[in-house]
């Protein structure tokens, strides 16, 4: 009982905090985030009206229900279990509890009408008062935890609104409401700005849990939208200012910064001894830190990657819950641990630090814009400047972002099977259609559906017709447009290459036409529009087909220039296509090989008389036979002797110097190989036959 008092007076001391803060504050209001309830029927009471959205349940960003109201009669306040599990309206739209205020915690009264089978609930104040927003019981963390079984939207309506829906169905009138959450959510353009205030405690209740198991869900999806530039995301951390003096034990025990930025929430008794406010504090600085350098890199998300990682591995429960743990996390992330240290700075310092400064001023609505109104609520998401309502778990926040991009531009993850279901595979959307060539004009999605004629198809959506490229010249073909319904193709001429053209703009190009058997060309090859070209060498022509090739008679034809004889010739078997050849006394000129001259003036040309060639060149020729001959009988002779005598030294060194066999051997090879070298490559070796000449 103790520890229960002890813990109810430090949650009224944090209420008290809040709310001095808040009076002392320039910052605006808390904003009651609401969606419109349209009453469709009975016409007497039809209209809209505003219901505050709960910050438990599943609220329908984007989208809207039509169901109809009940209510029980002997369990009005909803605060008991329903008997009859399964509710069936007589309309058979989609069962809304409407229950009044009071007797039990609204969580409570959500909870009955989830197992009973509701798919909302609204609840209408007892009290004439203003809108407010119904919240889970932290202080009551076994009622609080029945959120996590809600999935139902929940939403609280005032006293006047809600009587007059009792007294229509108590006169026995059935009433038909739309919840609709369309405009709940801003949706301007193709990126979503969001925002998370959190805390890094892991063990402060059932708030803290479901922070961690959100961060832990959630990392991957979050880390895929900001790295594709689908969202942009900014963490927070709540703080506050220490109310006793700043040398007081509390303030030291949950504050840094001499007093100034203290924890908000607490730590159980359990985990005192290891744990308290300042190490939580000092773990949000760091947190920041991290985001600050992971933006300084271009890569925000990382962020999300440490705090998965620190979530996973650095725990009170554990007593891991500490800087060494935080550093070893920082490493994984690739990130630089001196800047972020030197980015914390001391807790001790007696002055502001930047980031948890910005983080206490951001509370209010200065920073986060009026919409926002001011952060109270521990765990807040912010989208679009809109505070988000509803269950902190991945899928509804996931929702919650798709339903703030325009329509059209949401990322494929809205689309799936588990975000939202196919708008346009229900009978009730009026686009236009053609089951023969399975073609409609329905685009899902988040929000709905919308109609778009498809590519190729022009008019409204609800009607469609076929738009002709080929006559209306928006096709872009080269040479051939065939329109088809829905769409066209290209086509080119003989001898082209088409690129593109299905629907497309086509281009054509020229084929290779003499890649094939050399476009059937004897000669050269070349393509030209579609066509191969051929041609022939030097004194060939084409023949008539245009593919062979025919001698050209250079004689015949008076082509060769020969001043005396022209010999025609086929270039592909003689390499020429003529020679020219001159008469009997006269040799073809040097200088011209078509003109002929005498022989005399060739010699001439030469430099060589006629009668000094006839007189020194048989001289010549004779002498250098002469010459080669007695060379070569020379040679021949020498060898001869040589040999006979390195055999005979052999001999005799046998009979006076027995030798070993090996050394018979190498004498026998040496001489050998002796006998077969010049005496000018082997110095040595005509040294020795020169001694066996002299010995024998």
């Amino acid at each position: 009982m103790a520890k229960q008092l002890l813990h109810s007076a430090k949650l009224l001391c944090s209420l008290i905090a809040i709310a001095i803060n808040l009076r002392l504050s320039m910052a605006g209001e808390w904003i009651v985030e609401t969606h419109s309830l349209v009453i469709r029927a009975p016409a007497t009471i039809a209209g809209v009206e505003d219901a505050a959205i709960g910050d438990f349940g599943v609220p329908m960003y984007g989208a809207s229900m039509l169901g109809e109201l009940v209510r029980s009669t002997d369990n009005s306040l909803a605060c008991e279990q329903f008997q009859n599990v399964v509710v069936q309206p007589v309309h058979g739209l989609p069962p809304v509890l409407l229950a009044e205020r009071g007797g039990c915690y609204f969580i409570e009264k959500a909870y009955n009408a989830e197992k009973a089978g509701f798919k909302g609930i609204l609840i209408y104040d007892n009290t004439v008062e203003r809108l407010l927003t119904m919240a889970a019981p932290e202080d009551r963390p076994e009622i609080a935890k029945l959120a996590n079984d809600i999935n139902i939207p929940t939403a609280l309506l005032t006293q006047a609104t809600g009587q007059k829906l009792a007294d229509t169905l108590k006169n026995g009138d059935s009433v038909v409401v739309e919840l609709d959450f369309k405009e709940s959510m801003a949706h301007p353009d193709d990126r979503v700005e969001w925002e998370f205030w959190t805390s890094s405690n892991d063990a402060c209740g059932s708030s803290c849990d479901r922070q961690s198991r959100f961060k832990l869900d959630f990392a991957e999806t979050a880390i895929d939208l900001e790295q594709r530039g689908y969202t942009q995301f900014k963490p927070h951390f709540m703080v506050q200012k220490c109310l006793d003096s700043s040398s007081s034990q509390t303030c030291q025990d949950n504050c840094v910064n001499n007093g100034r930025y203290c924890a908000m929430d607490s730590i159980p008794d359990s985990l005192q001894s290891s744990y308290n406010g300042r190490q939580v504090v000092e773990e949000n600085k760091r947190q920041l830190c991290i985001r600050q350098q992971a933006e300084s890199k271009h890569q925000a998300w990382l962020w999300w990657t440490y705090v998965q990682l620190f979530t996973t591995h650095c725990k009170m429960q554990d007593r891991t819950f500490d800087s060494a743990c935080a550093q070893q996390q920082i490493q994984a992330t690739n990130l630089s641990l001196t800047a972020i240290e030197d980015c914390m700075g001391s807790s001790d310092a007696d002055a502001n630090h930047p980031l948890l400064q910005a983080e206490y001023d951001a509370q209010g609505t200065e920073s986060i814009g009026e919409a926002a109104g001011r952060v109270v609520l521990l765990p807040t998401v912010i989208i679009n400047n809109k505070q988000y309502r509803g269950r902190l778990d991945s899928v509804s926040i996931t929702k919650a972002l798709c339903a703030g991009f325009d329509e059209t531009t949401e990322p494929e993850v809205c689309l799936t099977g588990n975000i939202q279901e196919n708008n346009c595979a229900v009978d009730s959307q009026t686009c236009w259609s053609d089951d023969s060539m399975h073609l409609d004009a329905c685009v899902d999605t988040y929000r709905g559906y919308v109609c778009k004629c498809p590519d190729g198809w022009r008019g409204n959506g609800q009607q469609c017709s076929d738009i002709n490229e080929c006559l209306e010249g928006t096709a872009g073909c080269d040479h051939t447009c065939i329109n088809e319904i829905g769409s066209y193709h290209c086509e080119c001429d003989e001898g082209f290459n088409l690129f593109g053209g299905q629907g497309t703009p086509g281009f054509c190009y020229p084929k290779d036409m003499c890649g094939k058997d050399n476009g059937g060309c004897e000669g050269p090859c070349y393509s030209a529009n579609g066509t191969s070209v051929c041609s022939c060498g030097a004194g060939l022509r084409l023949a008539d087909n245009g593919k062979t090739c025919v001698d050209i008679d250079e004689c015949a034809e008076h082509l060769a220039d020969c001043t005396q004889q022209c010999n025609n010739k086929d270039p592909r078997k003689s390499g020429v296509p003529y020679s020219c050849s001159c008469d009997l006394g006269f040799s073809l000129n040097l200088e011209d090989r078509h003109q002929c001259v005498k022989t005399s003036e060739f010699l001439s040309q030469m430099g060589v008389s006629f009668k000094a060639a006839s007189w020194w060149s048989l001289a010549a020729a004779s002498g250098a036979a002469a010459v080669l001959a007695i060379l070569a009988g020379y040679a021949i002779q020498r060898f001869r002797i040589r040999q006979e005598m390195h055999e005979e030294i052999h001999e005799i060194m046998r009979q006076y110097m027995p030798l070993s066999s090996a050394e018979d051997a190498h004498v026998s090879e040496t001489h050998k190989i002796a006998s077969f070298k010049p005496a000018s490559l082997s110095p040595n070796r005509e040294t020795f036959v020169g001694q066996g000449e002299n010995q024998a």
